[in-house]
């Protein structure tokens, strides 16, 4: 029997219609700011211990597939560091290990710990609440790694980021915790568009409309973080679900940002 070329391209076209659509896999939710670990500061409940396990159960039910982990606050961060490479190497898959340290109390040690801390125990970023002062940001461009920094003012990012343009800056909580001030939110999405290597950070931001904003305006510097496990990461995260970006944009914000700048992306 002989099957014309019409034929043979119309059963080709009837079985590709009938295949079902090859399914992307879905992007991988990384969780950039959380906290975990023991506590000497004793200045509030949530400076003694964060537990890990809180955080894990949250991402379970999230779908966050890794989540940045840091210490809380204590007197210095020796300990604390190698608190969180433990963790990380308990629930292997699961948390990225960033390091954190005080400028002022740790001065004239910090690069030799930091250095310590990401070759020796795999830690992969910091986290600070005070200005990294010269020390701090030449051991950080040295080592490749991101910072991220929650200023007393958004100002503050002006002396740093165009200084140190190798370095990953991301601003916690887009700029201003609570929403204490809506003006540091529009200063912080300014500075992001401003400068290549500022990014803003999702969590604790209550005023709503000025995620939107971040989202409308920056979508490509938005990331996503929870500041849990005292604030619910599935909650920080439903709210990023309700700015109904792109598919693509969504997935930059999820994980995708993230990755690109982490050392060793592929996590």
């Amino acid at each position: 029997m002989t099957i014309s070329r019409r034929s043979l391209l119309a059963g080709v076209t009837l079985l590709q219609a009938q295949s079902p659509p090859s399914k992307q896999p879905n992007p991988i939710i990384i969780d950039a700011h959380c906290h975990a670990g023991h506590g000497q500061a004793m200045s509030a409940p949530w400076d003694t211990f964060n537990d890990p396990e809180v955080t894990l159960r949250h991402m379970a039910e999230a779908g966050i597939d890794r989540t940045i982990i840091f210490p809380i606050e204590n007197p210095d961060y020796e300990k604390p560091n190698q608190e969180i490479a433990e963790i990380c190497g308990r629930y292997p898959g699961k948390f990225i290990g960033f390091a954190k340290h005080d400028p002022e109390v740790e001065k004239g040690r910090i690069g030799a710990m930091l250095k310590h801390e990401v070759e020796q125990l795999r830690l992969r970023g910091l986290k600070l609440h005070k200005q990294p002062t010269r020390e701090v940001l030449d051991a950080v461009a040295e080592l490749g790694v991101p910072i991220l920094y929650h200023p007393k003012r958004v100002a503050n990012f002006h002396t740093i980021a165009p200084a140190y343009p190798q370095i990953s800056f991301i601003m916690a909580h887009l700029g201003n915790y609570g929403s204490q001030d809506g003006f540091e939110h529009i200063a912080a999405i300014d500075a992001a568009r401003r400068y290549p290597n500022v990014y803003v950070e999702s969590s604790s931001v209550l005023e709503y409309k000025y995620l939107e904003m971040a989202a409308r305006e920056v979508p490509e510097k938005l990331i996503f973080g929870s500041d849990g496990p005292d604030i619910d990461s599935r909650v920080e995260l439903y709210k990023i679900r309700l700015l109904k970006l792109s598919p693509a944009q969504e997935g930059q914000v999820l994980g995708g940002t993230v990755r690109r700048w982490l050392p060793n992306g592929n996590i």
